[in-house]
């Protein structure tokens, strides 16, 4: 099994990703790490508790992270993945996040599996830059940062160029892309391309804890949202890439991104050239849509 650390913002398509991950014979989470974005650091501390719990993994641990970026405010999503971050209710998580931050715990981590820990990361990169800066052996201990955003060729969802996460704290993307870590970018490229429509009768079914509950919280999103008729699996497909990489096309290079407050903030690029990251550049989405499912559902 590979070992991951999730570092995240649930957000319900983060819900949706931990339980893929969950349910993966090929990953092993050995910690959970939050950080505010789709909602408060207390939200989203919070929704990771609960979904571990409710999910039967209560003893995987969750730390507590950044409540904001390197520099500024982080910008909620409230508006999009509802009350409390989730929207849906979930069942109140008995346990607490551990003591130490999650810079500690990603070091930690890492140490403890050198050259073997995959860090996917879901939400802004600011628990990681402050990890890599904190900690500088270990961008010789991860083997890879998996990382959900950017836009390379596509626009943007927050503004023409740039997207939610890398947007949210843009200089610790740029501290993450520099740091000699080879970084996996799973951005707005493919993951607008693979989403679950309402109906989804194929999601429908229970045969898992976490079937139930990913329609519980699709269901509640549709209702908050009449308008919408798709809903893009954003951060499965960050962990269904980390399962199965052949279900995108890569493109390797050297990413870059504006790090300043501009009206360019949070554009990210991959250069040509040699370089130890790559970027996802297209998806067979159907084949992604069904892995996704088997993960999500479970059973």
């Amino acid at each position: 099994m590979r070992p991951v650390l999730i570092d995240c913002d649930p957000g319900t398509d983060d819900a949706l990703a931990i339980f893929a991950a969950l349910n993966s014979p090929d990953l092993e989470v050995v910690g959970v790490t939050t950080v505010g974005g789709n909602a408060s650091l207390a939200d989203t501390t919070r929704n990771a508790l609960d979904l571990l719990e409710v999910c039967g993994r209560g003893d995987i641990p969750v730390w507590r992270g950044a409540a904001g970026p390197l520099s500024g405010e982080f910008t909620y999503a409230y508006e999009f993945h509802g009350a409390g971050g989730i929207g849906a209710r979930l069942p109140a998580a008995a346990s607490d996040a551990r003591s130490g931050s999650a810079d500690e715990a990603i070091a930690a981590a890492a140490r403890r599996r050198p050259g073997e820990l995959t860090l996917i990361a879901l939400g802004p990169l600011t628990n990681v830059a402050v990890a890599l800066g904190n900690w500088p052996e270990l961008a010789g201990d991860l083997a890879e940062i998996l990382v959900m955003g950017g836009a390379l060729q596509v626009p943007g969802n927050v503004t023409a160029h740039a997207e939610f996460n890398i947007y949210n704290d843009p200089r610790a993307a740029a501290a993450v892309f520099s740091s000699g870590v080879p970084v996996a970018l799973v951005g707005l490229d493919v993951t607008t391309a693979v989403s679950i429509d309402r109906s989804a009768d194929h999601w429908r079914g229970e045969r898992s804890r976490t079937a139930v509950l990913a329609r519980r919280i699709l269901d509640t999103w549709y209702d908050t949202h009449p308008d919408f008729d798709r809903y893009d699996l954003h951060d499965p497909l960050t962990v269904a890439a980390a399962i199965d990489p052949g279900i995108c096309e890569w493109r390797s290079g050297r990413l870059a991104v504006d790090s300043g407050d501009g009206p360019e903030r949070g554009r990210t690029v991959l250069e040509d050239g040699d370089g130890s990251d790559r970027a996802a550049v297209g998806v067979d989405a159907v084949r992604a849509l069904a892995v996704i499912g088997d993960l999500v559902q479970g059973g």
